[in-house]
């Protein structure tokens, strides 16, 4: 009943913005506060969506709208931890999470909108799971991928949901065994549900980046995961537009030397990546996103250094399977940049979201491109004090922010949404 209320509350909402291109936002409003674990937060086309996040074990949900009311309407979903969301445009939607049970650990899922059945376990383990994961197409069909460690084995897992018959995949999937416990594998996957997952591999015999692709038409992964590209790779992003077509970003150290961003292009009629492009070389590059819509536009940032100077903020924009020249400095003024978010949306609306530490404390800012980049729009700020996690999702009717202020076991989640 719970998820169906959110579904029905959050209908009917008006449209984005306020003509120019920039949306008009709401004033802060605080969602919950405490013992604040991870938080997530996904629109469909028309605007409408949810927030998950924990607080000490427990989990709730916000509907999302420019008619939604924040203070009031927030909901507990039970126990759980790294809860995780995804919508498709129509507003077809999955939520997965994971909890304890005893000495076992276990996924959880759930369909949006639907309270006849109960969570489903997707999986139960008493090794860890991490770097959770979840894609869904126009039809609601879903992807869930994760890391799984056991007696020393690493496993890249996946599992697909069916919503013709609203049923799950009897078992997971073995996508690769990358044989590192830090590694970060990250699904990319369009509104068709083609899909690929891509991860750090690095053994006796190979070290760089893997790529498993997934058939929806037959509904399997390729049985033996592919090279991306054949050497050190670090921080990667990946992201596919409605085609096919995937972009994949990452940083390239050579031992001593100074840092590289490389970006490669899977070409789905050709059925093969291209050689890597070097989008930028410094110092120091950190902190990498990738952001792609249906249409094939894609957008890259990153942090980058020299010397001891300040840190600077970048992007740089992909439009007719190429990036174009140059890339574009973002930064707000010269104050140190904590952590920042990005999204992109259908229209093309691009927007980031960025924490900055000042003399009283950090704060919070955002900016909106349509033609241009708008000015920064500071919307939030925690005096004396910290903001972390900051969270970004547009649509072409509507946007929501979302960031962390303040520590245990004080800390607030705060929700910024569009009128």
């Amino acid at each position: 009943m719970v998820l169906e209320r959110l579904r029905r509350f959050a209908q009917g909402f008006g449209a984005f913005g306020d003509g120019t291109g920039c949306p008009e936002w709401r004033k802060p409003a605080v969602l919950d506060q405490g013992r604040l674990g991870e938080a997530r937060v996904a629109l469909d086309h028309e605007g409408r969506g949810v927030v998950l996040w924990e607080n000490d074990g427990g989990l709730w949900a916000l509907p999302l709208g420019p008619g939604a009311s924040p203070e009031l309407m927030r909901f507990p979903l039970g126990e759980g931890a790294a809860p995780r969301v995804a919508l498709s445009p129509e507003g077809r939607g999955l939520a997965i999470w994971m909890t304890d049970l005893k000495n076992r650990r276990q996924i959880l899922g759930k369909v949006l909108g639907t309270d006849e059945n109960p969570e489903h376990v997707l999986f139960r383990t008493v090794g860890r799971i991490h770097q959770l994961q979840v894609a869904v197409d126009r039809r609601g069909n879903a992807l869930v991928a994760w890391v799984h460690e056991n007696m020393e084995r690493i496993e890249v897992m996946a599992q697909s949901f069916d919503s013709r018959g609203e049923a799950w995949e009897k078992e997971p999937v073995v996508l690769g065994l990358p044989g590192d416990p830090s590694v970060s594998p990250h699904l990319a996957a369009n509104h068709r549900e083609y899909a690929m997952v891509l991860w750090e591999a690095q053994d006796g015999s190979f070290e760089g980046l893997m790529a498993c692709h997934y058939w929806p038409s037959d509904r399997i992964w390729s049985d033996r995961p592919v090279p991306v590209v054949a050497h050190e790779a670090h921080h990667h992003q990946v992201a596919m537009d409605d085609s096919g077509n995937a972009l994949a970003l990452w940083i390239h150290t050579p031992h001593g030397q100074r840092s590289v961003l490389e970006a490669g292009y899977y070409d789905v009629c050709q059925g093969e990546w291209s050689e890597p492009v070097v989008l930028a070389n410094a110092q120091a590059i950190v902190s990498p996103r990738l952001v792609m819509n249906g249409h094939g536009e894609a957008m890259a940032t990153w942090c980058q250094r020299e010397g001891a100077g300040a840190c600077h903020l970048f992007a740089k924009d992909f439009k007719g399977r190429a990036w174009e020249p140059g890339a574009e400095c973002l930064d707000h003024g010269h104050q140190p940049i904590q952590d920042y978010a990005i999204d992109l949306a259908a229209d093309g609306r691009a927007g980031f979201l960025v924490v900055q530490q000042g003399a009283a404390g950090n704060h919070v800012s955002v900016r909106i491109r349509q033609a241009g980049w708008s000015a920064p729009r500071v919307v939030g700020s925690a005096r004396d004090s910290v903001c972390a996690s900051p969270r970004i999702a547009l649509s072409p009717r509507g946007g929501a922010l979302l960031w962390t202020q303040g520590a245990d076991p004080k800390r607030s989640l705060v929700l910024v949404g569009s009128l």
